[in-house]
């Protein structure tokens, strides 16, 4: 679960941005949407506004990058940290920082991270909420480490010294020289309970992920089955690969590329056409098997039909590519954050999806970048707390919630937002004819 983020010096965050998931006590609708079973009440979804350029997509790069740091080695290797600095100022700062409070098995954490071209330094705590003094895991200072955990100060200096560039924390994971485990359990929150989807992202494994996850399936069709886009049931199909190839002739040269490279147990090929899963081969019960998803469609007077991806809309799949993530959302105490999260969807079909999410119980987060005004309702959807806007003045991106303005209950905040009583719009002059 997190906390809060704070960005400095990354992209078109120049000054420190603090973002965070604390709900405001003193209001009271969507008591549901708060998790209140912990130590620091926290709540389960946050939606970002902001004119184009403002810097929505900017924050979940930069969670991200965070990540990526965190638990690629390597990471730092394949990218240039000049591309990230803040550029819009002559007195250009080259150190980017980060600092992040998050939540994983009872235990909360505060990792803290300044780093550029010279030097890494990084600060794990077990954080104290704010009521007492966080207590430090390690500090990190290029090669050197301060901590109460180091087995052999040496040879923790040695490792850092031949990997100036990596993380503490995915180092530690293969060379332990933190003795604490709860060392390995921070990593485990970036590596498993932190998921960022991009407007461009697919899941290769998406066809096996709903093959072998069953409960995942049946979340897929209770959705669809309550959106009301003409789709009754979704289902995978199971083929043998010769009567599929068979019966597939336009699938040219696949033969003979499964002959080049057989297939072993618990691999799986997936071919992705137009940014869609059209199927996945695999061995299954010692079979070579093709799956593919086939959606049962009502047609007129009754009619249904099954048809593949391939008849399936923009919208539907990108539908379809969401459903892990508020699966996961759901059940798994995951963070998710979801760029454009309504991409190619209508306004009604993303207002009923989070409105299903949002009455769900649920153990995780879902947190979001948005245009569609819709969905900024108190009365039926959001809390004001759970509504951020991103801002950008001079190249200078910043971030706030509507929970910061005096709101009474009955407002109508998309009327609000939409004439500019919050900011984060465009402004937007007059064109010449």
């Amino acid at each position: 679960m997190l906390l809060r983020l704070k960005i400095r010096n990354f992209l078109s965050f120049f000054e420190e941005t603090t973002f965070d998931m604390f709900p405001n006590p003193k209001r009271a609708s969507f008591p549901n949407h708060i998790y209140g079973n912990m130590a620091v009440p926290l709540l389960k979804q946050a939606a970002i506004y902001g004119a184009n350029g403002s810097g929505k997509s900017n924050f979940i790069k930069a969670i991200s990058f965070l990540k990526s740091f965190v638990i690629h080695e390597d990471f730092l290797k394949n990218v240039d940290l000049e591309n990230y600095v803040f550029q819009l100022t002559s007195a250009k700062q080259s150190k980017i920082s980060f600092e992040i409070e998050f939540f994983i098995h009872e235990k909360y954490f505060v990792y803290k991270l300044e780093i550029d071209k010279k030097n890494i330094r990084e600060i794990l705590s077990h954080s104290g909420l704010g009521k007492a003094p966080d207590k430090v895991l390690f500090v990190r200072n290029g090669a050197e480490i301060v901590s109460d955990y180091v087995g052999n100060e040496s040879s923790a200096k040695q490792l850092l010294l031949m990997n100036p560039h990596s993380s503490l924390l995915p180092l530690n994971q293969k060379f332990p020289v933190l003795s604490n485990e709860d060392v390995k359990l921070a990593f485990e929150w970036f590596e498993k309970k932190l998921e960022i989807i991009t407007i461009n992202s697919n899941i290769p494994v998406l066809i096996d992920l709903m093959s072998k996850q069953t409960s995942l399936l049946k979340l897929t069709n209770e959705i669809f089955e309550n959106i009301g886009i003409g789709i009754n049931t979704v289902k995978i199909a199971d083929t043998p690969f010769d009567k599929w190839v068979n019966d597939n002739k336009n699938i040219q040269g696949l033969q003979q590329i499964i002959d080049s490279d057989p297939l072993k147990p618990n691999t799986v090929i997936t071919r992705i056409e137009n940014n869609r899963n059209r199927f996945s081969i695999s061995i299954k019960n010692g079979i070579k098997t093709v799956q593919e998803f086939l959606f049962e469609q009502l047609g007129q007077s009754g009619y249904k039909k099954e048809m593949k991806i391939g008849a399936q809309s923009d919208g539907t799949f990108r539908l379809l590519t969401l459903i892990p993530a508020i699966y996961d959302a759901i059940n798994k105490q995951k963070v998710v954050f979801v760029d454009e999260i309504d991409n190619s969807i209508h306004p009604n079909l993303m207002f009923s999806l989070l409105q299903f999410y949002g009455a769900k119980a649920s153990k995780g987060q879902l947190i979001y970048t948005t245009h569609t005004t819709r969905l900024i309702n108190q009365q039926e959807l959001l809390r004001p707390d759970e509504i951020w806007l991103a801002e950008k003045e001079n190249g200078n991106s910043k971030m706030y919630s509507i929970n910061n303005f005096k709101i009474h209950n009955t407002i109508n905040l998309e009327n609000g937002y939409l004439d500019g009583r919050f900011g984060a719009i465009p402004q937007i002059g007059e064109f010449n004819s």
